[in-house]
């Protein structure tokens, strides 16, 4: 034993290089585990139970501004009927025409929104050639909300316009009726926050185990996120719970996805 000592005493250099390794991997330990504790942290402070908070804690606070960025395209032979200058100050994304033809409308499809007027509207037919137009409009393009305008007090013809309408509103409209208008219709058909519902409902149906259900959740924010692509999404899906149509779940990720 004293030989040992005598040993390590004579050998200094050795016991300052172990007092050096080990204290190097004491310290690695201690910074290991707090960069754990601190992930796990973080992960359990951006753990969403469900799409739907996800949604409200990443995009809910900026959605109007997402809302202005929709394109809008107002059909009307009198622009002087809608505050098209206020709402561009505004930032809404507004583009106008005074009429347009049967045979060249399918730039429409180009749009999110649409005013659009019955008369005076379409060279082929200046009396009710918006009713035209909103049929074709209806039976060839899909995903355009339209809300149905007119100046007039009665004409048997609205009747059967403003139906294939998905709004109505009597012209002139003012600014601040007109923006309220826009909100309100983008927000309803263009809101992320009914899809993200629909997605966490098809997930609450699958009888999933908690685990399962996170994974998968997790699975969902990474490819809104663009931190994977469909495929990965519908690999790690199938990959964590055969109960879960993966296939659908793109689809209403992607819808999703789109609106963000």
């Amino acid at each position: 034993m004293s030989q040992f000592i005598s040993f390590w005493s004579n050998s200094g250099w050795i016991s300052n290089l172990l007092t050096v390794v080990l204290g190097t991997i004491t310290i690695g330990s201690i910074l290991r585990e707090i960069y754990k504790y601190t992930r796990n942290k973080a992960d359990s402070f951006h753990d969403h139970s469900n799409i739907s908070n996800y949604i409200k804690s990443n995009y809910i606070e900026n959605n109007i501004e997402r809302l202005k960025k929709r394109k809008i395209a107002i059909i009307d032979d009198d622009q002087d009927q809608y505050p098209i200058d206020h709402l561009r100050k505004r930032g809404f994304n507004v583009t106008s025409y005074t009429q347009v033809s049967l045979s060249d409308y399918e730039f429409i499809k180009n749009y999110d929104l649409i005013f659009l007027d019955i008369t005076n509207v379409v060279i082929e037919d200046p009396q009710k050639g918006g009713f035209e137009l909103i049929k074709r409009v209806r039976s060839e393009i899909n995903g355009i909300v339209i809300i149905g305008v007119s100046s007039k007090r009665y004409d048997p013809t609205l009747t059967e316009f403003f139906k294939l309408a998905d709004e109505q509103s009597k012209t002139p409209i003012d600014e601040k009726a007109c923006e309220e208008l826009i909100l309100r219709v983008l927000n309803k058909h263009y809101s992320p926050t009914d899809i993200a519902k629909e997605i966490d409902s098809l997930l609450n149906d699958c009888d999933l185990s908690h685990r399962q259900h996170k994974k998968i959740i997790h699975c969902v924010t990474d490819y809104l996120s663009k931190s994977i692509d469909e495929d990965r999404l519908i690999k790690s899906v199938n990959k964590y719970s055969y109960k879960v149509d993966a296939y659908k779940l793109k689809e209403k990720s992607k819808k999703l996805k789109d609106l963000l």
